[in-house]
């Protein structure tokens, strides 16, 4: 009988020069750092234009939208008229194109809402990564859609630094966070605030580049434009015959050429690597130059897309390619050039095109897939397209086989008349589609009960599995420990385990009991397990974190959320029944309406449960004596949050915040005078324009 695996590996090996690997990435074992070959790789830029279609670039054949920037870098270099992202949506061609993976393999098969809690998993290696391993400087700049910044920022992902926005989208755009590193440093409310992103963007990628000195850098630069919202600043408004559409295009087309130029003016031509792509096929007012299909769809129109490659030297100059390039090849292309071994036992669906780069032809390629969701749904191999799979409900008359040799437009169906390659390449996406769903546990994992309490022992579970010694006795000695921030502690426990029982190792964390309660964001903490067996280190995927002031830590603690719910250890209950009590400090003014509530079935007992309401309610608190913080933590897991207003006895103290996204959290703090002996203050709670305020937690301190 045969395999899956040997299906994989014989397509590889009939169709590339180099085999398609097939092992499956559990969990992450490092035993030591990718180092670089002798020399130094280039430089690399590597630019994404968002949702750009295939004719949308004048190089490419746009009759209207002028881009002279972008056509000079492809008559300076290389431009492949049969390059290919890794998915027909935004997340899920990030994913591909920093992993060398197809995007079900790295968590992320579906495009992230703005509020989705997902994004690119932490075990997975991306270029940055590698290279910052060889010594590279390494910067994101503009849309990262990978996660939540707060969640999944790039830096977790091997980048030194980031500038830029979670995602922008045609709904409920603003306001939107601009983010410097791991702050938030401003928020756009407008489409003027968007227009200037193309230039800022620009300036930052240049900063970056001087600040690199004479390291090497990784530079990744994700554009906004031209997707949804269409925003220019006023010197570009009007000048394309492309009309807004084109406005964006040829900004960009503009800036990118200011970076273009500051690469030449430091003398940095030959010493790096400039690659532009779009992300995927166009929506609906973009071109795909004649192709079948759009953005969301697996036909060429929504995978296809404008690929140019410049490298001053070493990349051909004025040459148009036919062969097969995909964003699935970077990762290997890049990490070649820069003389890193990618890690061995992660599986990697691209292969090197460096040869492709320097001129040459590819004697062999693996075929390219192209995956809906967690589902194979193409593969385009050399000159065959095969589709067993469409966008839709409707999946009648597949497969369809084209000849995109004779039929780039895939209008033909040859698949009954070819049955030989319909097979053979209908048997690669089985195959590849079972490897992928046949992920194995991770070797470790970190677990932890929510909050964790600040200034205190709390404890964390590492998990063991069999994976960590899959030969030989189970039972095995461990040393484990959890990689913690500056200033927390924690724990070393060494014991014999038996992995056959997929044993939990408890390690004693100790957050600082300074700062657990600041205003805004409510932060996570990545605790990472690492386990010595064997002689050797095996690292797991962290487990997140926040830490909380204990009740008995200060004057006042309240869990807000619906009677009867489960409070959290050492705070108070705080729901709509509450109604004022001398004797407890704390409730709902009478005669006022009370709250409502919710239980949204948040990740942890903290923030689980909640008091919502659209009408301002009064909560009467009895502060003690002295200067005293309070602290209001709302947000929401399932749904965005807005600003919320606080007055005490009349006097604002808290304006409406940013509005926060499902599964954000965020801390309102202000400052209350108990006077000398204590006092009785009066807090009403509201929202701006009727909107439902929420509380989750209220201290003070």
């Amino acid at each position: 009988m045969v395999s899956r695996r040997d299906v994989l590996a014989g397509s590889a090996l009939t169709l590339g020069a180099s085999a398609l690997p097939v092992s499956v990435g559990g969990s992450r074992t490092h035993t030591a750092t990718a180092e670089p070959a002798r020399g130094r790789g280039p430089n690399v830029v590597l630019v994404v234009l968002d949702d750009l279609g295939y004719g949308d670039l004048s190089c490419y054949g746009h009759p209207l939208i002028r881009t002279p920037r972008l056509d000079r870098l492809a008559r300076q270099g290389t431009r492949f008229t049969h390059g290919y992202t890794g998915s027909p949506v935004c997340s899920p061609a990030r994913a591909a194109l920093l992993t060398g993976r197809v995007p079900p393999r790295t968590g992320l098969p579906w495009v992230l809402s703005r509020d989705d809690p997902h994004g690119l998993r932490l075990p997975e290696r991306t270029i940055p990564e590698y290279l910052r391993g060889a010594g590279y400087v390494t910067a994101a700049i503009g849309k990262w859609h990978l996660g939540r910044l707060d969640d999944h920022h790039p830096s977790r992902h091997g980048f030194d630094s980031f500038f830029g926005v979670d995602a922008m989208y045609t709904s409920d755009t603003y306001p939107t966070e601009l983010w410097r590193d791991g702050e938030p440093v401003e928020t756009l409310r407008d489409d003027a605030d968007l227009a200037a992103l193309t230039r800022r963007f620009t300036d930052e990628a240049i900063d970056v580049v001087d600040r690199a000195g004479d390291r090497p850098f990784f530079l990744y630069l994700a554009e906004c434009m031209p997707h949804l919202p269409l925003a220019v600043e006023p010197d570009f408004a009007g000048r394309s015959r492309g009309g807004l559409y084109g406005d964006a295009i040829e900004s960009v087309d503009h800036h990118l050429g200011r970076l273009f130029d500051a690469l030449a003016e430091r003398g940095l031509d030959r010493e790096t690597l400039i690659v532009v792509a779009g992300d995927n096929g166009p929506w609906f007012e973009g071109s795909t130059g004649g192709l079948r299909g759009r953005k969301f769809e697996v036909f060429e129109g929504g995978v296809r897309v404008p690929f140019i490659a410049r490298w001053t030297g070493a990349v051909p100059r004025g040459r148009e390619s036919d062969d097969v390039v995909s964003f699935l090849d970077l990762l290997p292309t890049v990490c070649a050039l820069a003389g890193v071994e990618p890690e061995p036992d992660v599986a990697l669906d691209g292969t090197d095109v460096g040869e492709l780069l320097r001129g040459g032809r590819l004697r062999e390629r693996p075929p390219v897939p192209f995956f809906l969701h967690e589902r194979a749904a193409a593969v385009r191999d050399g000159r065959w397209k095969l589709h067993v799979r469409r966008r839709g409900s409707d999946q009648r008359y597949l497969p369809e086989l084209y000849d995109l040799r004779g039929d780039p437009r895939e209008s033909v169906n040859l698949a009954a008349r070819r049955p030989e390659v319909t097979a053979r390449l209908r048997d690669f996406l089985t195959a590849l589609e079972e490897d992928v769903a046949a992920v194995e546990p991770p070797a470790v994992a970190a677990t932890a009960r929510l909050p964790l309490f600040a200034g205190r022992a709390n404890t964390a579970g590492v998990r063991l599995t069999r994976a960590l010694r899959p030969d030989g006795d189970p039972a095995v000695e461990v040393t484990v420990t959890l990689a913690a921030p500056d200033g927390w502690a924690t724990t070393t426990v060494r014991r014999v385990v038996d992995l056959d029982t997929d044993p939990v190792v408890d390690v004693e964390v100790t957050p600082p009991a300074a700062g657990a309660a600041p205003a805004g964001r409510l932060r996570t903490h990545g605790l990472v397990p690492h386990v010595e067996v064997d002689g050797r280190t095996v690292t797991g995927e962290p487990v997140y974190v926040y830490a909380l002031p204990h009740g008995d830590d200060v004057a006042l603690a309240l869990d807000a959320g619906p009677a009867g719910a489960q409070v959290t250890p050492s705070y108070a209950a705080l729901t709509p029944d509450s109604a004022w009590d001398d004797a407890a400090g704390y409730g709902w003014v009478p005669g006022a309406p009370p709250p409502m509530s919710r239980n949204r079935g948040g990740p942890d007992v903290l923030r689980r449960d909640m008091v919502n309401d659209q009408p301002a309610a009064v909560l009467r608190l009895r502060l003690p004596a002295g200067r005293r913080t309070v602290s209001v933590l709302r947000g929401d897991d399932d749904y965005s949050t807005p600003g919320i207003a606080l007055a005490a006895d009349g006097t604002e103290v808290v304006a409406p915040g940013p509005q926060v996204p499902a599964g954000a959290y965020r801390w309102e703090e202000f400052a209350l005078d108990g006077g000398a002996a204590g006092r009785v203050t009066e807090l009403r709670v509201s929202a701006p324009d009727g909107a439902n305020w929420k509380m989750v937690a209220l201290l003070v301190r």
